[in-house]
């Protein structure tokens, strides 16, 4: 759909495949491929489809090592387009849904933000012996960066400092990178902002965004996702309850999140449910009040 595959079934033909639009199908083979020792990519369109496929996935494709005490694993990587600011995609192409996977143990979940994360941490996932959700954001997709000639693998719950800063931190992965980077230039008069790619949302990195909070006091999570039982809910939650990090926050973290509401076709309802860089600026400034 995003031309990530384009001509790979021509140079190669007896590993690479196109698939029937059948979402339970595509996860089932893949299991099976896998639990028989072979490493299967295969992709979902967008993951907003990914529900026909949701009892493979939960049920079998999380399951089977724990299950088979170990003597089963599933070496599979699922792949899918993810994420909104695309304007007119609305239900079913436009979702970020991380936070649902992330509840699933034995699932590793992956949102790269740069083409060179994107390569690193998809070697990590071909390479690993459980299963990685890799979700791709649409918004970045398609833009051309440079990358150094050689990309050293990331491994999972590896977080990285994007831009240094002294007075808050900043934590986001996926498309809203550009919005805290946004946020951060505009207020680059009024204060220091550190910004943190969590790029691995299960295992996710605790130490890098704590070593973060105790140098800066104050906290923000930008996310795509829902607001309820989400990543950048359960992230405040641990490090807000933790008695031994709490004593580091000198203002209440703060939440920038789409609502819980479906996004619209029409693009003016689509951007109004979405985090912006004017909500980020504003839960920034909210920390730095006395």
């Amino acid at each position: 759909m995003f031309g990530l595959t384009v001509d790979l079934s021509d140079e190669h033909p007896d590993r690479v495949f196109n698939s029937p639009l059948a979402e339970a199908t595509i996860a089932g083979v893949g299991i099976g491929m896998a639990s028989y020792g072979m490493k299967p990519v295969f992709e979902i369109q967008f993951i907003d489809f990914i529900g026909p496929a949701w009892n493979q996935v939960h049920q079998n494709l999380c399951t089977l090592r724990w299950r088979s005490n170990g003597n089963w694993n599933l070496p599979m990587v699922l792949y899918a387009p993810y994420g909104a600011y695309l304007p007119g995609g609305s239900l079913w192409h436009s979702q970020a849904n991380e936070s649902m996977f992330a509840h699933m143990p034995g699932l590793r979940v992956v949102i790269p933000s740069t083409p060179e994360d994107a390569a690193a941490l998809m070697w990590t996932a071909m390479n690993s012996p459980d299963p990685t959700l890799f979700l791709v954001p649409k918004h970045l997709f398609r833009q051309q960066l440079e990358v150094p000639a050689d990309v050293p693998a990331v491994g999972f719950g590896e977080a990285k400092i994007r831009r240094a800063g002294e007075d808050v931190t900043v934590v986001t992965w996926g498309n809203c990178i550009e919005q805290a980077f946004a946020a951060a230039d505009q207020l680059a008069d009024e204060c220091s902002v550190e910004i943190i790619d969590l790029r691995s949302i299960q295992p996710w990195d605790r130490d890098t965004i704590l070593e973060s909070v105790e140098k800066t006091g104050r906290l923000v999570i930008v996310q795509e996702d829902g607001r309820s039982c989400s990543v950048g809910q359960m992230i405040i939650s641990e490090i807000s309850g933790d008695p031994e990090s709490f004593c580091f926050f000198v203002s209440a973290p703060q939440l920038v999140a789409k609502e819980d509401v479906h996004i619209g076709y029409n693009p003016i309802y689509e951007y109004a449910a979405l985090p912006s860089t004017e909500q980020v600026v504003d839960a920034i400034r909210l920390t730095l009040e006395d």
